[in-house]
């Protein structure tokens, strides 16, 4: 498995597990290992960052907690970096939301920093509530895929699941109208550029979902499709944004 790129470089970079252990799970030297390192140009970890990654929090992401992190990148989420590792944080005006995403991140086995941060915004007379993670070196390898210049994009290779967009449409989704029968949906992507959306919109239309871009660069889902659309991504998880959902009810999907 070692002389693999894909595997060694998954395993090194996406999973940070130190050379050594590579090595004993393999049962062979350093040397050889690093040796397909160098081999793949897969970059190897300066002493100071190594240290790093033995001593810090570690989690393991899981097929379904990655779905779950882009349909909330895709929306008001982000990912702060530090030097070798990187944090999740998200705000929202609903205790209730940000309740559920900690619970989430905890079963995915990303612990909260300190406590839930509360904010009053006086021009708007209303409460926002504020969640950070804890720093784990996993996050940093999806901040790089999200923020590959230091600013926020769609990653060209993102895979749409209902979970995925189900939390994109919590975020930044919404009915134009709470008639399902003559209601469009609107997906919120102000904040990127207008190949990142074009290219996520082919996306959605492989799902058999009919939409568009409209004139201020967000995604509109045809009246056609917004009742297949919320039947793909299933119900609502918390009671706060079930508003979105109009009328509509289906069979609702983990997490």
């Amino acid at each position: 498995m070692y002389k693999g790129k894909e595997w060694l470089h998954n395993k090194y970079i996406v999973e940070q597990i130190p050379v050594t252990k590579i090595c004993k799970e393999c049962g062979v030297c350093f040397a050889t290992i690093r040796y397909y390192m160098k081999k793949y140009n897969i970059p190897i970890r300066s002493k100071s960052e190594a240290f790093h990654i033995r001593q810090a929090n570690h989690c393991n992401l899981s097929k379904l907690a990655i779905e779950w992190i882009n349909g909330e990148l895709l929306g008001d989420g982000s990912i702060e970096k530090l030097k070798y590792s990187a944090k999740f944080k998200y705000g929202s005006k609903y205790i209730e939301y940000i309740e559920y995403v900690r619970d989430t991140l905890k079963s995915f086995g990303i612990e909260q920093a300190g406590k839930i941060m509360k904010q009053y915004h006086k021009k708007l007379d209303c409460y926002s509530y504020h969640y950070c993670s804890r720093a784990y070196p996993e996050l940093l390898t999806i901040r790089k895929q999200w923020y590959p210049e230091n600013k926020k994009i769609i990653p060209k290779d993102i895979k749409l699941t209902p979970i995925t967009l189900r939390q994109h449409y919590i975020g930044d989704g919404c009915l134009t109208n709470h008639r399902l029968g003559n209601s469009s949906i609107r997906l919120c992507t102000y904040g990127f550029t207008k190949p990142d959306v074009k290219n996520f919109l082919i996306n959605i239309t492989k799902l058999g979902i009919k939409a568009n871009i409209n004139a201020r660069n967000a995604i509109r889902i045809s009246s056609y499709s917004a009742k297949d659309f919320l039947k793909y991504i299933g119900d609502c998880p918390v009671e706060c944004y079930q508003y979105k959902w109009g009328t509509m009810k289906y069979a609702s999907i983990p997490v």
